[in-house]
């Protein structure tokens, strides 16, 4: 784990918007980067986002950036992720919400709509998907 304390999750379309050139996503990462935090990016959200990403190396730049924090899940948080699995409909979105309440941290999402059966939308900062 990192020292930098994670301080927003990308979600799987945060993650491919990023691949695609956003600026809103790019600014968020630079501006976290300043702060001296991390961009908490969870293993299944990238496992999503390579399915549909067409260049994988930038999937690499992403991962390797200074400021980003790889994020397991726990096999202790099995029946949270299954509780958010219901709300959001995807396991992926599911581990990304887990990761921003365990770190009390934002999630960065072009799909703020997936959230929407949380709790006040959730924890989100809405994002262009390009």
């Amino acid at each position: 784990m990192s020292e930098r304390p994670v301080r927003v999750v990308l979600d799987a379309s945060a993650i491919i918007a990023f691949t695609r050139g956003s600026i809103d996503v790019g600014e968020t990462i630079a501006e976290v980067n300043d702060e001296r935090g991390g961009v908490g990016l969870p293993v299944l959200c990238l496992v999503q986002a390579a399915q549909v990403v067409a260049d994988r190396s930038l999937l690499d730049i992403l991962i390797h950036h200074e400021a980003s924090v790889l994020l397991d899940n726990l096999a202790e948080d099995w029946e949270v992720l299954t509780v958010l699995y219901d709300t959001v409909g995807r396991l992926d979105a599911a581990s990304a919400v887990t990761a921003a309440y365990d770190l009390d941290a934002l999630i960065l999402t072009a799909q703020p709509r997936l959230y929407g059966g949380l709790q006040d939308g959730g924890p989100i900062i809405a994002v262009s998907p390009r």
